[in-house]
């Protein structure tokens, strides 16, 4: 062996010891993992919006994270675990559900995030919201016209918000959209987008029958 050969472990460990002396300098010493957040911590609520989709993210947000409080997880292990047949099947076991009861749950969940987000006042009058969501409801051009001209006050009281939500989410198939996943970064999305669409298809429907029958067929309804 020569010389070269020895010397070679000796500057590696020097080397490693003069690092490890700059980020004890630095603080290192203080470092601790960072560890999950509380589920059942309370999260600031968001402010009220005026757009159909930021609202529904509000409550797919808060409503993962009543459900992860509810079945005592972390609320990255649920989001992890939920898209995969395996993790969401091992979940159910270590929370004692089976899989549909962890697709109730999570229905509970995002149904008790809209009743918090209503009792704190958070949940916009749905005249403020029919702007953001008009151009979505597939409505020709002049039926879309005559829903922007329904006074407000019957906008609110035929759709009121939280109540449009809460319907959205009964018919809501939760076990089928946690089949259909496979990304888990793509739960939250997933959700957000099937609340939206529950809520647009009630908005549209309800609007619908506020306008008048002969008035319906000429604007092409």
């Amino acid at each position: 062996m020569t010389p070269r050969t020895l010397l070679l472990p000796l500057v590696a460990l020097i080397v490693a010891a003069a690092l490890l002396a700059v980020q004890l300098a630095a603080g290192g010493a203080d470092f601790v993992p960072t560890r999950a957040a509380d589920p059942c911590a309370a999260r600031p609520l968001p402010p009220v919006t005026d757009d159909i989709e930021p609202l529904a993210q509000d409550v797919v947000l808060l409503g993962v994270q009543r459900t992860a409080c509810a079945l005592g997880v972390t609320r990255e292990r649920l989001v992890l675990a939920l898209p995969s047949a395996r993790d969401r099947a091992e979940l159910a076991r270590a929370t004692g559900r089976t899989e549909a009861g962890l697709a109730t749950a999570l229905r509970s969940g995002l149904d008790q995030a809209v009743g918090r987000l209503d009792r704190a006042g958070r949940l916009p009058r749905a005249s403020a919201l029919l702007d953001s969501y008009a151009g979505e409801l597939g409505l020709p051009g002049l039926a879309e016209a005559a829903v922007k001209r329904i006074p407000d006050g019957v906008v609110d009281g035929l759709l009121p918000t939280g109540a449009v939500l809460r319907r959205a989410l009964a018919q809501l198939d939760v076990t089928a959209l946690l089949r259909d996943l496979e990304d888990p970064d793509a739960l939250e999305a997933r959700l957000t987008e099937a609340i939206k669409a529950a809520a647009l298809a009630e908005a549209k429907e309800r609007l619908i029958e506020k306008i008048p029958g002969p008035i319906r067929g000429f604007l092409g309804l």
